[in-house]
């Protein structure tokens, strides 16, 4: 896993454009022969993207200028930019949607036929990762039962 040799750097990247810059990154590093082992772009680090690498980042280097990447965050010590693995463990198995979700929240839906609308949650189930909701705006309460990543929390509130 952990290698004494490698070091992780968080580069910083436009937000919405972690993805793109990691396959473009990708795309040059494997044309030029740069030594990054790998490249982490976590769900719930917007604007960063996480490279190991046995060679120091350096951003003057033509072969690392991709579009929307900003540059390599400074750490605590001057000219240090390095990460410490234990920090990069919490990326490597984030924590499920649904077990932030609770009965009563209010939530709104951001995929599928209901894309928008407010809903309550009724219930949650935690073993399939599904919740079941009731529409706010509807005239009639019609239960809709939606996987936990399609919903987005408003409102937290337990009943």
């Amino acid at each position: 896993m952990e290698d004494s040799k490698n070091s992780i750097y968080a580069l910083k990247t436009s937000v919405g454009q972690e993805k793109n810059v990691a396959r473009m990154l990708a795309r040059k590093i494997r044309d030029s022969g740069i030594e990054i082992n790998a490249i982490l772009v976590p769900e719930s680090l917007r604007g960063y993207i996480l490279v190991e690498s046995s060679s120091k980042i350096d951003m003057r280097n033509p072969a690392i200028r991709v579009p929307h990447l900003r540059g390599v965050v400074e750490g605590k010590t001057e000219g240090e930019a390095k990460i410490e693995f234990e920090e990069v463990k919490r990326f490597l198995k984030p924590e499920p949607i649904i077990s932030s979700i609770k009965k009563g929240s209010i939530v709104e839906l951001i995929s599928g036929p209901f894309k928008g609308e407010r809903a309550k949650v009724i219930r949650i189930d935690e073993s399939r990762e599904e919740v079941v909701l009731e529409l706010i705006e509807a005239a009639v309460p019609i239960p809709v039962t939606v996987k936990g990543d399609q919903i987005r929390i408003i409102q937290k509130e337990a009943d």
